[in-house]
């Protein structure tokens, strides 16, 4: 139990550290995709299941993500950006890949102002509006 422990911390570790190297934005570093693996002593047996798959654009944003539980899909989003790098839309996948739901974001100088979640049919969920006061 203990070394499944120190693994997990160890994982978690490695993830962060990917995640802030591809997030950098630098141009130097050119991370496609992460794919992380959790292993799982069963009684004799290990199991190997996919944890999660990460994938990034050219300018470093986030593209996919996809998680698992037990080797299967829990969880999987699609992202877009804008030219400033704004995340525009965010699309939720069920398992076989069709588009569960869909949320589009708007901008005004760099800050959002609004999210609009819809459902697989396009019909308006919920609506989120970010007032902010300035100094």
């Amino acid at each position: 139990m203990k070394k499944n422990k120190i693994f997990l911390v160890f994982v978690l570790a490695v993830i962060t550290t990917f995640s802030v190297i591809a997030q950098s934005k630098d141009p130097a570093v050119r991370i496609k995709s992460i794919v992380v693996t959790e292993e799982k002593p069963d009684m004799l047996v290990k199991k190997q299941y996919k944890d999660s798959e990460t994938y990034y654009d050219s300018r470093g944003n986030i593209s996919e993500e996809i998680a698992y539980k037990d080797g299967k899909v829990s969880k999987h989003l699609r992202y877009q950006y804008d030219q400033d790098n704004n995340k525009t839309k965010e699309e939720e996948l069920d398992s076989s890949g069709r588009v569960k739901e869909t949320s589009d974001y708007k901008y005004s100088n760099g800050l959002r102002t609004e999210k609009i979640v819809y459902d697989s049919g396009k019909k308006i969920k919920s609506r989120k509006v970010y007032t902010y006061t300035m100094y």
